[in-house]
């Protein structure tokens, strides 16, 4: 994933001290003392970056009451869950959706947390906290909302005073803005329906202060432009640009409906998309416009979105459904197996600020490498691997590196108690959903 998309064939890595060192082909330095993952038979990619996701949502996966429903709907229906919603409940649920995504592939991930019950405390220390057992490295986007309506009840939302202060706080605690980071903090008030213009200015504020990115919702659907423009008086883009969210410093979940003009205005300051092609399907919410942002000038990641309307998180299937979700609106060629694994790799980095350390495997780079399985039972016949890694049926990875330390062994996360973790787990979705 450098430039030139180089494949080595027999490659080798040599990292020390948590960056990339050296790479080629061939055969290996010697290098006393060194540990040795032994690669072969396999593909050696990138940590992959997940730009977007709601990790708290795996407690309500394919819920039936809003499994056939679009995003506002599906929304009122899922909100009313989390009103008994714990730290200990989001410790849980994270430590889920980093697992999963690690054994995807993905080394890096942002979350977008913005439900605080009325007296909960400490939450998105819950998740700096699974991210620092499982190794993750974690952007932790300090979600809000201060505007109760139709869809947020009063006990979802927090007063604004409260919300700065937290944010501070965090920023204080796990920003790091250092190369090879393995904690930052971004500010994302929800959306522009359930924040107020005052939340995202002061939020800006914050973030200038102390270096941090922005995130919230954008154009996710029609009916999300239409109320901004009925009960605000323009489109979600515009309002957010005359509050001062325009830079590089912003990236926007799902980012659908966008006009040209706005398209064009996205490259133009550089901003970032988290492009969710699982998730948008899902919920019949449209395409992103993937190849015109690219070419408009912003930059493009991927993100799982919440595992209430994803339902799992699967970094590589979400490049593989990105790539056939573009296909299936500008043809065959729009789209090549490397354009979608830059999309998770490069691209995400890009999106997060990171891609002076993150998404390609080069000398001075971060040591964050995914090793797949060059074959399975659902790719055994590939011709190319490489392809039939986005092509084929998606597979898990046999090891995983995070900043040079080996996270995932031979396709298990050393130290964790899976059926343990899962049982708590289901413990826990059964209380919120109400099952038995």
């Amino acid at each position: 994933m450098d430039d030139s998309r180089r494949v080595l064939r027999d490659g080798w890595l040599l990292a020390r001290g948590g960056f990339i060192e050296d790479l080629g082909a061939g055969a290996p330095p010697a290098v006393a003392g060194a540990e040795i993952v032994d690669a072969h038979g396999g593909i050696v990619l990138p940590g992959m970056v997940n730009t977007h996701h709601h990790m708290y949502q795996n407690l309500a996966r394919a819920y039936t009451p809003i499994a056939n429903l679009p995003l506002l709907p599906w929304l009122a229906g899922l909100t009313p869950l989390w009103r008994g919603f714990t730290a200990d409940d989001l410790h849980t649920a994270s430590l889920v959706a980093m697992a999963e995504l690690m054994l995807s592939g993905c080394t890096t991930s942002s979350d977008h947390h913005y439900v605080f019950p009325r007296g909960s405390r400490d939450l998105i220390d819950a998740q700096f906290a699974a991210a620092a057992e499982l190794g993750l490295r974690f952007h932790g986007a300090r979600g809000s909302m201060d505007t109760a309506s139709s869809l947020i009840p009063e006990w979802a939302v927090q007063p604004i005073d409260e919300i700065l202060r937290d944010s501070e706080r965090l920023a204080g605690r796990y920003h790091d803005p250092g190369r090879g980071a393995m904690t930052r903090l971004a500010l994302a008030p929800c959306a522009l329906t359930s924040a107020s213009a005052d939340l995202y200015r002061e939020s800006a504020a914050i973030a200038r202060r102390h270096g941090l990115h922005l995130h919230t919702h954008c154009a996710e659907t029609v009916a999300e432009n239409d109320l901004a423009e009925s009960q605000q008086g323009a489109r979600p883009l515009r309002l957010l640009e005359k509050i001062g969210w325009a830079d590089e410093r912003v990236w926007l979940a799902h980012g659908i409906h966008f006009n040209d003009a706005e398209v064009a205005h996205l490259g133009r300051h550089r901003m970032g998309i988290a492009h969710c092609p699982c998730s948008n399907m899902r919920l019949g919410s449209g395409v992103c416009r993937v190849r015109d942002l690219q070419a408009a000038g912003a930059a493009v990641g991927l993100g799982v979105d919440g595992s209430a309307s994803n339902d799992s998180g699967h970094m590589l299937n979400e490049a593989r459904q990105a790539l056939l979700l573009t296909r299936v609106v500008h043809g065959a060629g729009a789209m090549t197996t490397g354009d979608a694994l830059a999309l998770a790799t490069r691209g995400g980095a890009r999106v997060l600020g990171r891609a002076g350390d993150l998404g390609s495997l080069e000398p001075g780079k971060c040591a964050d490498l995914a090793i797949f399985p060059a074959t399975d039972l659902f790719s055994s016949g590939a011709e190319n691997p490489v392809d039939g890694l986005v092509l084929c049926f998606p597979r898990q990875v046999e090891t995983l590196v995070v900043n040079g330390v080996v996270r995932v062994r031979d396709g298990a996360l050393p130290g964790v108690d899976v059926p343990d973790l899962l049982a708590r787990h289901g413990r826990i979705a059964r209380r919120i959903t109400g099952g038995v």
